[in-house]
């Protein structure tokens, strides 16, 4: 290819915008003497100087709401229910009276399982008794046996009946053990008809009417869950776990801490004011879907959250240390390549091909002497260091590089004929543009509608 060709290509687009003129192409193909090409005209573009500062990585998983305590209350009596004492969805103290069950049947048990504990008592004293009668006995043949009063038979008899009134004692006392446990279970079965609260927590609708039959072990009466603190279920990727989570934040790129602490975003992505903290991580990775299980615990003293919500979890994931960031509309995108236009000194734009970081939300000037939210970008080179080529350009200070945020398409156009130029071997005639600062001009939430107008 000869030089005709290469600033032919060069000056393509600078022809366009530069009024340079369709003699000048023919020139360049005439043989005749070629003359320094006519400067482009300047086009002015919106700027926005680099930003540097350490930039806070955030991570968002999904999640839900679950209480720390949960339990499903069936009855583990049957009987008819005779009464609903708590409030549906009310909040229930620990040991406070849900439900009562017919105790009657119940109480019966209890009184005739008491008559059967005295009953075995009695027969224990009896026992106890002849016992007694007999040692007596006993005693009075072994003194009586020497003098002859007493023959040996009688001894003997009295030491067997000795042996099986001792027996009969232990027999006696074993139905007293046995009478009081049944006792025991039949104040079990009737404590049972009170159904109390577990825990202090939220009682669910109950699913039974009053006068119902129930079961004992039937279908649940209520459900019952904790609220403060309430706990949140989220599973991370072991991806991330493994790479951001893992390394220190030094330089352009990387990660940090660890997550202990975490925020919850609920619908709308509002934060909720009260930070959780993890409690448990599961000690296996899930085979299904490659994530790790996190338990965590979150205050919930106005009773806001409730089981089952859905909620977005947000930890800090590490700090990014001097970070540079551009606003994310000044990325031009060809390929698989990203770009960012750096006005040199000399007013020529500069493309520089970037590699991208988190993406972040700054408070940045609005044009109006306040801030405004504006979605920026960390940018960085993936072979040596984006201060090193701001350098190289001028700018000793990445902060004090322009970076192109409106009228990027012409700065590409200016950019590309300029290093067509170049490349040609001219060393004037470049093209410029004029910097002016970037206004942000935050887009509207709603957009009007028109049926409201005409109805007006």
């Amino acid at each position: 290819m000869n030089k005709k060709t290469i600033l032919t290509m060069a000056l393509g687009g600078a022809v366009l915008f530069a009024g340079t003129g369709c003699d000048k192409v023919q020139e360049l193909f005439s043989g005749k003497p070629q003359q320094a090409p006519q400067a482009m005209h300047p086009v002015p573009v919106g700027t926005m100087n680099l930003v540097q500062q350490d930039v806070t990585l955030h991570e968002t998983w999904f999640g839900h709401l679950r209480g720390v305590q949960e339990a499903s209350l069936r009855p583990e009596v049957a009987g008819r229910l005779v009464e609903q004492v708590y409030q549906d969805g009310s909040m229930c103290q620990k040991g406070e009276v849900l439900f009562r069950i017919d105790p009657s049947s119940y109480k019966a048990a209890v009184d005739m399982a008491a008559a059967s504990l005295k009953a075995a008592q009695a027969g224990v004293l009896r026992a106890q008794a002849t016992l007694d009668q007999v040692t007596h006995d006993v005693e009075r043949f072994q003194t009586l046996v020497h003098s002859g009063s007493v023959s040996e038979k009688n001894l003997t008899d009295a030491l067997q009946g000795q042996k099986e009134a001792k027996a009969a004692v232990a027999a006696a006392q074993a139905q007293v053990a046995q009478a009081e446990a049944a006792l025991e279970t039949a104040q079990i079965n009737l404590d049972r008809c009170t159904i109390r609260a577990p825990f202090t927590g939220l009682a669910s609708q109950s699913t039974a009417s009053v006068g119902e039959l129930l079961s004992a072990s039937g279908q649940p009466l209520t459900t019952m869950s904790s609220v403060d603190p309430i706990r949140v279920d989220f599973s991370v990727p072991t991806k991330q776990l493994t790479e951001k989570l893992s390394k220190e934040v030094v330089g352009e790129a990387g990660s940090g801490p660890a997550i202990t602490d975490f925020e919850l975003l609920l619908e709308g992505d509002t934060p909720y004011p009260h930070a959780g903290k993890v409690v448990a991580v599961d000690s296996e990775v899930s085979k299904s879907t490659g994530t790790i299980y996190f338990i965590g615990h979150v205050p919930n003293p106005n009773l806001k959250l409730r089981s089952g919500l859905p909620v977005r979890v947000r930890a800090t994931t590490g700090v990014l240390k001097e970070a540079l960031l551009v606003p994310a509309r000044a990325l031009i995108s060809s390929m698989s390549h990203r770009y960012i236009y750096v006005v040199a000194p000399d007013k020529t734009p500069v493309g520089i091909d970037v590699k991208l970081g988190d993406s972040v939300t700054l408070d940045m000037p609005d044009g109006k002497g306040g801030t405004a939210p504006m979605l920026m970008q960390v940018v960085y080179t993936e072979n040596g260091t984006l201060q090193d080529k701001l350098k190289e350009l001028g700018y000793a200070n990445p902060t004090d590089a322009p970076v192109v945020v409106e009228g990027t398409q012409m700065a590409e156009i200016y950019a590309q004929a300029n290093r067509g130029m170049k490349a040609a071997g001219l060393t004037q005639g470049f093209g410029t543009v004029v910097p002016k600062p970037f206004v942000y001009d935050v887009p509207g939430t709603t957009t009007p509608s028109v049926t409201a107008k005409e109805n007006k």
